[in-house]
């Protein structure tokens, strides 16, 4: 399997001709596809049945884009080993799971290691519907991936936009639930149409978004930040680590600040499905995170 280097590229992706078409392709520092962009393009055109069964041709996930083109254009050609082989892990479901969540898990993608993966997925499962897990699994699903650490978060959210067709969660290692269920309800607001971001047909409309004013950017931003802190909130029981945007607040305790808002939104009861929806809407006003002061480019935020 190979295709033909061309000579346009930049240092992180490698365009490769195959055919009459070019394909751009991410590498790394040792010039192979990472993991995650191979998981990525699996979920933006592979068959979802296709991760049932292992193919009598499997290649190893170690390639080169010249490599990996002839899958990357077509996943039903072959399968890589661990990714859309029977026993990959990255869809893998913890026993515990069970029905419709169990079957909407399966679809969305972890790329982590065994007993992160599971957490994760475990921490889904409890703090979502089987309706919702249903809604973020559709159309080209979620990848959620792990780092060892993140700079300046414990984890970000990159919604359908140009360039990203698969929408992505990266999480730093041991991020405790509150940090993995406000990276969720990103995705599903965007999924089920209540994100604050000017969308189009669940993408992101970089055109409209351009357009509006630094100010106006500005306040999407915290809308969306803090309309979804708020939701986390009623989805979870106190978190050892709340959100950082707590410290946003002017003239406010955070700890106080995030204590107040569990006791207000659900009295900690971690709801789920529309009663979680309905109360972070009811009480958004009368929470403490409502004040918060958040700018389009804050570093804490998560990422459009």
């Amino acid at each position: 399997m190979a295709g033909t280097r061309t000579k346009k590229h930049t240092p992180d992706r490698v365009n490769v001709r195959r055919g009459m078409k070019t394909y751009s392709i991410p590498v790394d520092s040792n010039g192979k596809v990472p993991k995650w962009a191979i998981v990525q393009r699996y979920q933006e055109v592979g068959s979802r049945k296709d991760k049932d069964l292992t193919d009598s041709l499997t290649l190893s996930s170690d390639l080169t884009p010249e490599e990996i083109v002839d899958w990357w254009a077509d996943p039903s050609v072959c399968d890589i080993e661990g990714i859309d082989t029977a026993d990959s892990e990255i869809y893998s479901v913890p026993l515990s799971i069970q029905g419709r969540k169990r079957k909407a898990l399966k679809n969305i993608a972890v790329l982590a290691d065994k007993k992160e993966s599971d957490r994760i997925k475990k921490c889904l499962a409890k703090s979502f519907s089987a309706e919702e897990l249903e809604e973020m699994a559709s159309g080209r699903s979620l990848l959620v991936r792990t780092e060892p650490r993140l700079d300046d978060c414990t984890g970000f959210y990159l919604r359908r936009q140009e360039g990203v067709e698969v929408p992505q969660i990266i999480l730093e290692d041991g991020t405790t639930p509150d940090g993995i269920v406000h990276e969720a309800v990103h995705h599903l607001r965007a999924t089920d149409g209540r994100t604050a971001f000017p969308t189009y047909n669940g993408k992101l409309d970089d055109t409209k978004y351009r357009k509006l004013s630094k100010a106006q950017k500005d306040e999407v931003v915290r809308r969306e930040e803090t309309e979804t802190v708020v939701e986390t909130v009623a989805r979870t029981k106190i978190d050892k680590v709340p959100s950082g945007y707590y410290d946003d607040i002017p003239g406010m305790n955070p700890k106080n600040s995030y204590l107040h808002d569990q006791k207000t939104v659900s009295g900690s009861r971690a709801l789920k499905g529309r009663k979680a929806v309905r109360a972070a809407e009811e009480n958004y006003d009368r929470c403490c995170i409502s004040r918060a002061i958040i700018a389009s480019s804050s570093k804490k935020r998560s990422r459009r």
